[in-house]
Protein backbone atom coordinates (compact mmCIF):
# COMPACT_ATOMS: atom_id res chain seq x y z
CA UNK A 1 0.00 0.00 0.00
CA UNK A 2 1.38 2.90 -1.15
CA UNK A 3 1.54 5.71 1.04
CA UNK A 4 0.15 9.71 1.02
CA UNK A 5 3.77 11.83 2.82
CA UNK A 6 2.44 14.50 0.87
CA UNK A 7 -0.77 14.86 2.57
CA UNK A 8 0.56 13.75 5.89
CA UNK A 9 2.91 16.04 6.30
CA UNK A 10 0.26 18.98 5.52
CA UNK A 11 -2.49 17.57 7.93
CA UNK A 12 0.69 17.28 10.62
CA UNK A 13 1.93 20.88 9.88
CA UNK A 14 -1.57 22.30 10.17
CA UNK A 15 -2.25 20.86 13.51
CA UNK A 16 1.30 21.90 14.98
CA UNK A 17 0.64 25.36 13.69
CA UNK A 18 -3.08 25.45 15.12
CA UNK A 19 -1.29 24.20 18.32
CA UNK A 20 1.49 26.98 18.32
CA UNK A 21 -0.97 29.35 17.29
CA UNK A 22 -3.23 28.90 20.48
CA UNK A 23 0.01 28.56 22.82
CA UNK A 24 1.17 31.92 21.85
CA UNK A 25 -1.97 33.59 22.49
CA UNK A 26 -2.12 31.88 26.05
CA UNK A 27 1.29 33.53 26.88
CA UNK A 28 0.40 36.93 24.86
CA UNK A 29 -2.73 38.06 26.70
CA UNK A 30 -3.23 35.60 30.17
CA UNK A 31 -0.82 37.92 31.56
CA UNK A 32 -2.35 38.02 34.44
CA UNK A 33 -1.66 34.57 35.61
CA UNK A 34 2.04 34.93 35.02
CA UNK A 35 3.87 31.80 35.39
CA UNK A 36 1.17 29.58 34.91
CA UNK A 37 0.34 30.61 31.48
CA UNK A 38 3.85 29.20 30.75
CA UNK A 39 2.53 26.01 32.04
CA UNK A 40 -0.89 25.83 30.44
CA UNK A 41 1.19 26.95 26.85
CA UNK A 42 3.51 24.49 27.22
CA UNK A 43 0.30 21.67 27.66
CA UNK A 44 -1.23 22.87 24.76
CA UNK A 45 1.94 22.49 22.87
CA UNK A 46 3.04 19.15 24.08
CA UNK A 47 -0.95 17.96 23.17
CA UNK A 48 -0.40 19.81 19.50
CA UNK A 49 3.47 17.74 18.60
CA UNK A 50 0.85 14.88 20.20
CA UNK A 51 -1.76 15.82 17.53
CA UNK A 52 -0.04 16.27 14.46
CA UNK A 53 1.99 13.51 14.77
CA UNK A 54 -1.19 11.37 14.88
CA UNK A 55 -2.66 13.52 12.28
CA UNK A 56 0.37 12.66 10.20
CA UNK A 57 0.26 9.14 10.56
CA UNK A 58 -2.94 8.37 9.81
CA UNK A 59 -3.55 10.72 7.16
CA UNK A 60 -0.45 9.51 5.19
CA UNK A 61 -1.57 5.99 6.27
CA UNK A 62 -5.32 5.96 5.01
CA UNK A 63 -5.51 8.28 2.47
CA UNK A 64 -4.31 6.32 -0.12
CA UNK A 65 -7.17 6.94 -3.09
CA UNK A 66 -7.89 10.29 -4.63
CA UNK A 67 -11.47 9.57 -2.90
CA UNK A 68 -9.98 9.79 0.78
CA UNK A 69 -7.38 12.68 -0.07
CA UNK A 70 -10.22 15.00 -1.66
CA UNK A 71 -12.54 14.26 1.61
CA UNK A 72 -9.74 14.94 4.02
CA UNK A 73 -8.60 18.05 2.30
CA UNK A 74 -11.66 19.79 1.79
CA UNK A 75 -12.09 18.60 5.82
CA UNK A 76 -9.19 20.15 6.63
CA UNK A 77 -10.07 23.53 4.95
CA UNK A 78 -13.52 23.63 6.46
CA UNK A 79 -12.09 22.73 10.00
CA UNK A 80 -9.33 25.85 9.19
CA UNK A 81 -11.74 28.39 7.29
CA UNK A 82 -15.25 27.55 9.67
CA UNK A 83 -14.20 29.77 12.67
CA UNK A 84 -13.01 32.53 10.94
CA UNK A 85 -16.65 32.56 8.91
CA UNK A 86 -18.54 32.02 11.95
CA UNK A 87 -16.98 35.35 13.33
CA UNK A 88 -18.55 37.72 10.74
CA UNK A 89 -21.99 35.53 10.17
CA UNK A 90 -23.39 35.52 12.54
CA UNK A 91 -20.86 37.29 14.74
CA UNK A 92 -22.38 36.92 18.23
CA UNK A 93 -21.70 35.35 21.52
CA UNK A 94 -23.26 32.00 21.45
CA UNK A 95 -22.85 30.87 24.82
CA UNK A 96 -20.86 31.66 27.69
CA UNK A 97 -20.28 30.93 31.54
CA UNK A 98 -17.47 32.45 33.97
CA UNK A 99 -14.14 31.96 31.84
CA UNK A 100 -15.67 30.41 28.87
CA UNK A 101 -17.10 32.57 25.79
CA UNK A 102 -18.13 30.87 22.43
CA UNK A 103 -17.93 33.97 19.45
CA UNK A 104 -19.48 32.09 16.17
CA UNK A 105 -18.69 28.22 17.05
CA UNK A 106 -14.92 29.34 18.53
CA UNK A 107 -14.44 28.28 21.72
CA UNK A 108 -12.52 31.06 24.04
CA UNK A 109 -11.52 29.73 27.92
CA UNK A 110 -10.07 32.25 29.94
CA UNK A 111 -8.79 34.75 27.83
CA UNK A 112 -10.65 38.67 27.89
CA UNK A 113 -12.14 39.33 24.14
CA UNK A 114 -13.12 41.58 21.60
CA UNK A 115 -15.17 42.36 19.09
CA UNK A 116 -14.33 45.16 16.39
CA UNK A 117 -16.90 47.00 14.23
CA UNK A 118 -16.34 44.39 11.41
CA UNK A 119 -16.99 41.44 13.66
CA UNK A 120 -13.61 40.33 14.04
CA UNK A 121 -12.65 38.41 17.55
CA UNK A 122 -9.39 39.25 19.13
CA UNK A 123 -8.06 38.60 22.57
CA UNK A 124 -6.86 41.23 25.53
CA UNK A 125 -4.54 41.62 28.77
CA UNK A 126 -6.29 40.09 31.58
CA UNK A 127 -6.61 43.17 32.97
CA UNK A 128 -9.06 44.95 35.72
CA UNK A 129 -8.77 48.34 33.88
CA UNK A 130 -10.47 49.24 30.43
CA UNK A 131 -8.75 52.42 29.18
CA UNK A 132 -9.84 54.63 25.79
CA UNK A 133 -6.67 53.78 24.44
CA UNK A 134 -7.21 50.15 24.25
CA UNK A 135 -10.73 51.07 22.84
CA UNK A 136 -9.60 53.19 19.95
CA UNK A 137 -7.81 50.59 17.42
CA UNK A 138 -11.33 49.10 17.84
CA UNK A 139 -13.69 52.30 16.36
CA UNK A 140 -14.44 53.18 12.89
CA UNK A 141 -16.46 55.88 11.65
CA UNK A 142 -20.02 53.50 11.70
CA UNK A 143 -19.56 52.38 14.82
CA UNK A 144 -22.85 53.37 16.85
CA UNK A 145 -22.65 51.25 20.21
CA UNK A 146 -19.53 50.65 22.69
CA UNK A 147 -21.01 47.77 25.01
CA UNK A 148 -18.04 46.90 27.91
CA UNK A 149 -18.03 43.71 29.70
CA UNK A 150 -16.89 44.16 33.02
CA UNK A 151 -16.98 41.08 34.47
CA UNK A 152 -19.19 38.35 35.74
CA UNK A 153 -18.58 40.35 39.56
CA UNK A 154 -18.34 43.87 38.03
CA UNK A 155 -14.96 43.90 39.31
CA UNK A 156 -13.13 45.89 36.38
CA UNK A 157 -12.93 49.41 36.13
CA UNK A 158 -13.21 51.61 33.16
CA UNK A 159 -11.63 54.72 31.80
CA UNK A 160 -13.73 58.04 32.39
CA UNK A 161 -12.87 59.36 29.53
CA UNK A 162 -14.98 56.35 27.44
CA UNK A 163 -18.22 57.68 29.12
CA UNK A 164 -17.24 61.00 27.86
CA UNK A 165 -16.96 59.91 23.90
CA UNK A 166 -19.05 61.97 22.16
CA UNK A 167 -21.68 60.26 19.35
CA UNK A 168 -21.17 56.88 20.66
CA UNK A 169 -23.19 54.77 22.51
CA UNK A 170 -21.48 53.43 25.70
CA UNK A 171 -22.72 50.92 27.69
CA UNK A 172 -20.72 49.30 30.85
CA UNK A 173 -22.67 45.92 31.77
CA UNK A 174 -21.81 42.81 33.87
CA UNK A 175 -20.21 40.58 31.22
CA UNK A 176 -23.72 38.30 30.56
CA UNK A 177 -25.50 41.07 30.14
CA UNK A 178 -22.98 42.78 27.73
CA UNK A 179 -23.06 39.75 25.82
CA UNK A 180 -26.80 39.83 25.35
CA UNK A 181 -26.86 43.65 24.42
CA UNK A 182 -24.34 43.16 21.63
CA UNK A 183 -25.72 40.53 19.81
CA UNK A 184 -28.95 42.54 20.15
CA UNK A 185 -27.29 45.25 18.33
CA UNK A 186 -25.87 42.59 15.85
CA UNK A 187 -29.65 41.25 14.87
CA UNK A 188 -30.91 44.52 14.68
CA UNK A 189 -27.60 45.96 12.51
CA UNK A 190 -26.56 48.33 14.50
CA UNK A 191 -22.69 48.74 14.39
CA UNK A 192 -21.10 47.53 17.45
CA UNK A 193 -17.69 46.90 19.44
CA UNK A 194 -17.37 44.70 22.60
CA UNK A 195 -14.89 44.48 24.77
CA UNK A 196 -15.74 42.07 27.15
CA UNK A 197 -14.03 40.74 30.92
CA UNK A 198 -14.12 36.71 30.74
CA UNK A 199 -14.44 36.27 34.72
CA UNK A 200 -14.15 38.21 37.85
Amino acid sequence: MKRNWALGILVGVALLGAAATAAGVICAYLTEYGERRMIAASVVAALGVGASFAGYILASKHCTSRKRTVATLSLLLALLLAPLASMVYPGTVTYSRFALTVYGIIPVPFLDVTVGSHGGLWFRDKSHYVSIDELRPLLSPDVEVVVIGIGWHSAVDVDPAIRQMEGLEVHLLPTPAAFALFNRCVSEGRPAVLIAHSTC
